[in-house]
């Protein structure tokens, strides 16, 4: 996205820095010529990301996991650390 001076100095007075400018327009609500990332959006974003960062932690206290995909069928899974070769 091309960057305007007037846009460059109107972030700069408002405290918003090009990588929240960046989220918002990759997560907000397209609406007509402006992208909207509202308070009540965002805190969903939030909890959606707080419920996959505890997922995330039990499959990093697993030693990761490994997932074997064959044409769109799931053939096995298994943690990742069960698996020692020689």
């Amino acid at each position: 996205m091309v960057t305007t001076q007037h846009s460059l100095a109107r972030m700069s007075q408002r405290g918003l820095p090009k990588r929240l400018i960046d989220l918002v327009c990759e997560f907000g609500k397209e609406q007509g010529d402006k992208f909207i990332l509202n308070k009540k959006s965002t805190q969903k974003m939030i909890n959606e990301l707080d419920s996959m960062r505890k997922e995330l932690l039990k499959i990093m206290d697993k030693g990761g996991i490994t997932v074997v995909v064959n044409d769109d069928t799931l053939i096995t899974a298994y943690n990742t650390n069960s698996y020692k070769r020689n």
